[in-house]
């Protein structure tokens, strides 16, 4: 009989262990990467916009810079925590590492090609928001996945705005952080 004693104390502190997953393991991640983007990207709106700054394109490499640092304190801290991931979790790091670099590399090829106006911004929006719908699936967080919906929606609106509109493209990007990114991201902190 204390076999089976020991067998479900086992079982029950890798399930507790497993759980801990879900607790709010880099619980800025979200708001943090949301009002990076927000603010860059309106800062770039503003720029282009109003005062035709050209250059305000290349904005966007400040959110790399401050936000991949500040990522690392932030995971740094969280790695004191002893846990084990599950796969769902497994998956949604793998896809928010893919959505990155595909961000990265495409800002680079479309930067320097002169061609960023037609299609970074609204991909940008796409990935964002199929991340955070993914991201709140695997949460079983509505919040998450509503505003994952919505910044998709968004994003596909991005690809009409050409031409002359395109720099509300970036007013776009910025919006859909905010419904994608900053809001889930705060209430999924208080939850």
């Amino acid at each position: 009989m204390e076999d089976n004693f020991d067998a479900l104390e086992v079982i029950a502190r890798t399930r507790g262990k497993v759980e801990m997953d879900d607790n709010h393991s880099g619980n800025w991640l979200f708001p943090l990467w949301g009002w990076l983007t927000a603010f860059f990207y309106l800062a770039e709106f503003v720029l282009l916009q109003f005062l035709h700054q050209d250059w305000a394109v290349w904005l966007w490499v400040g959110i790399p810079a401050i936000g991949i640092p500040a990522m690392a304190a932030i995971i740094r801290r969280d790695r004191q925590r002893t846990h084990m991931r599950s796969k769902e979790s497994k998956l949604v790091l793998d896809y928010w590492i893919f959505a990155a670099g595909v961000i990265g590399v495409g800002g680079f090829i479309f930067g320097f090609a002169g061609i960023y106006e037609l299609a970074e911004n609204p991909v940008i929006c796409l990935l964002v928001g199929a991340g955070a719908f993914i991201t709140g699936t695997g949460r079983r967080f509505r919040p998450m996945i509503a505003g994952g919906l919505v910044g998709a929606g968004i994003g596909i609106g991005a690809f009409l705005l050409q031409g002359e509109l395109w720099p509300w493209q970036a007013l776009c990007v910025a919006l859909c952080a905010l419904v994608s990114l900053i809001i889930p991201g705060h209430l999924y902190e208080k939850e």
